[in-house]
């Protein structure tokens, strides 16, 4: 990438996290985290309905783990169902990454392309847009990544597991304690 490149990269970044940041605080995260819960909550807020869609055999070397699939009534989440729930959740949040950010896709009018491959009995004319993970090549991919961590930090994703080893813990030394 050439130095004039890396200058107005850079002179976005700042734009699309302060862009990101807002977003957050926009959004209704309770604690405890539901990841549901909060697709709903966005469902409302869009006046569309959103659907999460565990599908089998979603990834693979040029499969994304997940996909945001657009059409003129409702919005529909993909992710792998051989996932770890933590996982479920990161893919989920970046998807709602992609869509709180207003991404658009390049449809591939031809039928043919990864779309093809994931919805093959669905006709391209009722897709609106279509997302998908398989790297991080792009702004779009890497602004939608920053949000879903934004969303997992103020969540309180990362230490949860954490949170609820140490509370068994807790009530096992209370039970077992002699005082």
């Amino acid at each position: 990438m050439s130095l004039r490149r890396r200058r107005e990269s850079a002179g976005r970044a700042p734009r699309s996290r302060e862009r990101c940041e807002d977003l957050v605080r926009s959004l209704d995260i309770q604690a405890p985290f539901d990841v549901e819960a909060l697709c709903r909550s966005i469902a409302e807020q869009r006046g569309r309905p959103l659907y999460l869609h565990s599908t089998p055999g979603v990834t693979g070397t040029d499969i994304p783990c997940g996909a945001w699939l657009a059409t003129e009534k409702a919005d529909h989440i993909f992710h792998e169902q051989s996932t770890s729930p933590l996982h479920r959740t990161h893919i989920i949040l970046h998807e709602l990454g992609h869509m709180l950010l207003g991404h658009q896709s390049a449809l591939d009018d031809s039928g043919t392309g990864i779309g093809a491959a994931l919805f093959p009995d669905l006709s391209p004319a009722m897709v609106t847009s279509l997302m998908k993970r398989a790297s991080y090549n792009t702004e779009d991919e890497r602004s939608a990544e920053y949000l879903a961590g934004l969303i997992a930090s103020e969540a309180d994703l990362a230490t949860k597991k954490n949170r609820d080893r140490e509370s068994v813990l807790q009530r096992l030394d209370d039970a077992l304690s002699d005082t």
